[in-house]
């Protein structure tokens, strides 16, 4: 019986049945339209583009998308024609593929694949390609859509200056593409998929909308996204062995709703979340659950060429998942010192900041009502402090134990402020004849037995506050039978005359800013009206106020006046900063502005001192559109403050 002599095998080279077909998948593979704009912007850049503009315009009346940067051009060695045929003829053939990680890394070379020009189909029906390379010839590169065959061609037009240049123009944009492609929507995207990459080499990038109609914006420039957080004190890069090192950028983003560590390759995102990896085997803590966000760059990740997203599971993948399971350790140590510190904005050291910075307020600036505060203990360190609102009665701001610590006298007092908290002003011409006086505060509360501050403003027809003058000072007091307290101050030649409906109300102290007694004979819950008469000449202006009497013991209006304790609300999101809930001082902890300032001492009291300056403010003068010009400020403020910080 004969032995059958095993089959031999044969090598078989792969080829695709058809060229243009594989060319076709690959070009459909691409479906985000931003994606694809992001790999042209990408070419560029690997072009040592110093400066790149993208333009929303119309060509030949349809919508088009051009590209154009001021790089080394497309294979500048060869002629212009001879280089525009070569990238048409070798599609998925790429010179950067030569290039090493690192050698990509220190270039800031994304591209490998050589196809990145297929995903235009994604954006419209025809792509021309005009470039130009020291010389006066412009060729152009035509693509169509679903074509296999393309057009090289001389210029005859061309008017260009730049004697080296790229022009990418993409027409026929689809309806679909053009929605997703607006220029707000391409700025955020392009500033986080390229973020690393515009960082390392600083190109300049900017969109033109000429599309735009009427007053909407026309200019945007593309920036790297920033992340909100406190940065980790951690490794900036890490060791892969056999590798090159991985780029760490990780931040505490506490509260924020869905924080996330991007994955990146040469700084271009490949991932946007790293559970999106499960093979990495990162899913959990301190990588997740812990709010961990930031960005991971490794060089060396094999991305699918179509869709140049997600990572291939090979062995610099693992070595990649080695190191950060090596770096754990380090990020859940960081974690836990950051959530150890996450109360030392109510610490006591915070609030004798806080109380020493507003000491004397209540004696130099008595319009502004503080908000109230709870404890026995608390009030009467206040009251020693010279902050609390509330005095015994007889007792004149100013007279209160501390309150002149720094010689806040009444003529320094008077010299350095109006009583209105605002601003002097610089006028070519001085404010006319009295036309109207406000009360501040509107709405008075005084507790049985104690006293209140007021402050009368007068102003002239347009708003503008009357100067203060050297005052002659003939204030009086009588009390009539009708119980009708009135006390004069003559102010330059603007007079103030002040009256109460109760003889369980009184007014002493005279001038502009006299202070309101309620009687120890008061009965809780009482009200009154305060009324200022001020007089000019013949003009007359008159204003009044609600007044309530408040019970000592009632906390909900006659709470302690003084510096509340912040308490820390987790609301990432949310665009408020703080607001007072009842008796409580609430701060929004997940704020991207507390969240930058919270891990530096004197940034975070800072932070705080505006954001209470803000509610007290509020609290007093507050009416329509005050919360948002309040806001406003805070917004700058808390800015600068980063910027100085070099957030």
């Amino acid at each position: 019986m004969s032995r059958r002599s095993p089959p031999q095998s044969q090598s078989v080279r792969l080829k695709p049945a058809d060229p243009f077909d594989l060319i076709r998948w690959l070009a459909q593979s691409q479906s985000d339209p931003r994606k694809a704009i992001a790999e042209l912007v990408q070419n560029s850049i690997d072009a040592k583009a110093r400066r790149v503009r993208i333009e929303r315009r119309r060509v030949r009346k349809s919508p088009a998308l051009v590209i154009r940067d001021d790089g080394e051009g497309v294979l500048p060695e060869l002629p212009r024609e001879d280089a525009l045929r070569a990238i048409a003829t070798n599609i998925g053939c790429s010179r950067k593929r030569s290039l090493t990680p690192l050698e990509r890394h220190a270039q800031v070379v994304a591209g490998k694949y050589g196809i990145g020009l297929l995903g235009f189909w994604s954006v419209g029906s025809m792509m021309d390609i005009r470039s130009r390379v020291a010389g006066p010839e412009v060729f152009v590169l035509r693509l169509r859509k679903d074509e296999e065959r393309a057009e090289i061609f001389r210029d005859p037009m061309a008017m260009d200056e730049e004697p080296t240049f790229t022009e990418v123009v993409i027409t026929g944009v689809h309806d679909s593409a053009g929605r997703v492609l607006a220029p707000k929507r391409l700025v955020e995207y392009l500033g986080a998929e390229l973020r690393g990459t515009l960082l390392a080499s600083g190109v300049d990038v900017t969109i033109l909308d000429g599309l735009a109609k009427g007053t909407a914006p026309r200019h945007f420039s593309v920036v790297p996204r920033r992340y909100t957080g406190e940065p980790l004190n951690v490794p900036s890069t890490v060791a892969v062995p056999g590798h090159s090192p991985a780029r760490i950028e990780l931040y505490f983003a506490r509260g924020a709703e869905a924080p996330m560590v991007e994955l990146a390759c040469v700084g271009t995102l490949v991932a946007d979340d790293l559970q999106t990896l499960p093979f990495l085997g990162l899913g959990e803590s301190p990588w997740v659950g812990r709010g961990l966000s930031g960005l991971i760059d490794f060089p060396d990740f094999v991305v699918p060429p179509g869709t140049r997203r997600g990572v291939v599971p090979d062995a610099a993948a693992e070595a990649f998942a080695t190191a950060m399971r090596g770096l754990a350790p380090a990020v859940s140590a960081e974690l836990d010192r950051m959530d150890r510190e996450r109360g030392t904005a109510t610490t006591r050291q915070v609030m004798t900041d806080l109380r020493r910075a507003f000491r004397g307020l209540r004696a130099r600036l008595p319009q502004y009502e503080l908000p109230p505060v709870q404890g026995e203990e608390e009030g009467a360190e206040l009251d020693a402090a010279g902050t609390s609102g509330v005095l015994p009665s007889g007792l004149v701001p100013g007279d209160a134990p501390g309150e002149n610590e720094e010689g806040d006298d009444d003529d320094a007092i008077q010299d350095e402020s109006d009583g209105s908290g605002e601003p002097e002003s610089l006028d070519l011409f001085p404010p006319g004849p009295l036309a109207s006086v406000t009360i501040r505060p509107s709405e008075i509360q005084i507790q049985i037995g104690r006293e209140r501050r007021v402050t009368a403003v007068a102003s002239d027809a347009t708003g503008r506050r009357l100067p203060e003058r050297t005052a002659t000072k003939t204030a009086s007091q009588t009390i009539d039978d009708e119980a009708v307290a009135c006390s004069q101050d003559q102010l330059g030649d603007v007079t103030f005359e002040w009256s109460v409906g109760s003889p369980l109300l009184s007014i002493v102290g005279g001038d502009r800013r006299p202070a309101v007694i309620a009687s120890t004979a008061a009965r809780a819950g009482a009200r009154d009206t305060l009324c200022v008469t001020a007089r000019q000449g013949a003009k007359v202006a008159t204003a009044t106020a609600n007044v309530t009497v408040a019970a000592t013991d009632d906390l909900d209006l006659g709470a302690r006046l003084g510096i509340p304790e912040p308490e820390l609300i987790d609301a990432p999101g949310s665009a408020w900063r703080s607001r007072f809930d009842g008796q409580r001082w609430q701060v929004n902890a997940g704020h991207e502005d507390f969240l930058a300032l919270a891990g530096e001492p004197r940034g975070r009291t800072r932070y705080l001192l505006t954001l209470l300056a803000k509610e007290i403010i509020q609290r007093t003068h507050g009416g329509p559109g005050a919360d948002t010009a309040l806001e406003g400020l805070v917004d700058i403020l808390a800015h600068a403050e980063r910027n100085l910080r070099g957030e």
